[in-house]
């Protein structure tokens, strides 16, 4: 079978392997997470105690997301078509 999708290799353009902290203002704190999750968030980014003023990619892709386009304190993600089958629900 052929593979699909997450093949593309993610650009970091920071050390993944530093103390990667997100600000979460409804639960007023920082929150260390992945890369991943770190380099597709749309609100304040901290590395090793410092602020962090990078780009924003949508989540698990290389595509730079446009920050005004994109809620605040969120995860930058692909608006996925969704598929409706006979008798389920909207699944995206």
């Amino acid at each position: 079978m052929e593979k699909t999708g997450n093949t593309e290799k993610l650009i970091y353009d920071f050390n993944t392997a530093a103390n990667l902290e997100l600000w979460m203002p409804n639960l007023d704190g920082w929150y260390r997470v992945t890369s991943r999750e770190f380099r597709s968030f749309n609100g304040k980014r901290r590395i090793n105690g410092e602020k962090y003023k990078g780009p924003v990619y949508h989540y698990a892709t290389n595509k730079r997301a446009n920050k005004s386009l994109v809620e605040a304190n969120k995860i930058a993600s692909h608006n996925y078509k969704s598929v409706r089958r006979p008798g389920d629900q909207l699944v995206y």
